[in-house]
């Protein structure tokens, strides 16, 4: 029996370490869970102090899909801010980098196409205009059920010329069918209202 005393001590000490080891893996695994969550908390509630962060975190060896998707998410957050105050460029980069943090995230994407297409909105060049257009068509494919692109489009279509009311029309009625915003619904109704009273008003001049 005393014989098969060293091959049971080798074998409990196998167990042993590997209870040990799976111990330890669960509790990193826990730990970086929670951490995770944390930080997509931050990124909610201050993004900012998140993305100051994320350099320090990155080379500390934070670059687990959790703490990647909180960091897409503080990116997200940023971007849109920039978005409100117009400031495109500032906001393009902000999507780029939660794209290239998270490349199948569609938010992400949708939102930089919004940007993009916004930008060129903004310089108002009749072949930008045509690219903002192909972008916010982009965006409406990546959620069809979203009518915020489809009132971009119309916008678009003004600004190229105002006197193509099918176009701007089709657009706006489209956006209207779709999921928007109270408030963006409000604005919707009223941009087609304005080109309904366009339409009308230019079809009176040449009776």
């Amino acid at each position: 029996m005393n014989r098969f005393a060293p091959i049971r001590n080798y074998f409990g000490l196998k167990d042993s370490t590997t209870k040990y080891s799976l111990f330890w893996l669960i509790f990193t695994l826990l730990i970086w869970n929670c951490a995770g969550t944390a930080y997509q908390q931050m990124a909610e509630e201050n993004p900012k102090a998140l993305l100051a962060k994320k350099d320090s975190l990155q080379a500390a060896g934070n670059t687990s899909t959790a703490f990647n998707k909180a960091f897409a998410k503080a990116h997200n957050y940023v971007g849109l801010e920039a978005m409100k105050s117009k400031n495109y460029s500032f906001a393009i980069q902000n999507f780029k980098d939660a794209t290239a943090l998270v490349s199948e995230d569609t938010l992400s994407q949708y939102n930089l196409l919004l940007a993009q297409g916004h930008q060129q909105l903004k310089k108002g060049k009749k072949e930008g205009l045509w690219d903002a257009i192909q972008k916010f068509h982009k965006a409406g494919r990546l959620f069809p059920g979203l009518g915020e692109p489809h009132y971009y489009i119309g916008n678009a279509y003004l600004m190229i010329g105002n006197k193509d009311f099918d176009l701007i029309l089709e657009s706006y009625n489209k956006a209207l069918s779709l999921t928007l915003s109270p408030e963006l619904n409000n604005v919707v109704l009223v941009a087609k209202e304005k080109a309904q009273h366009r339409e009308k008003t230019l079809k009176d001049f040449w009776k």
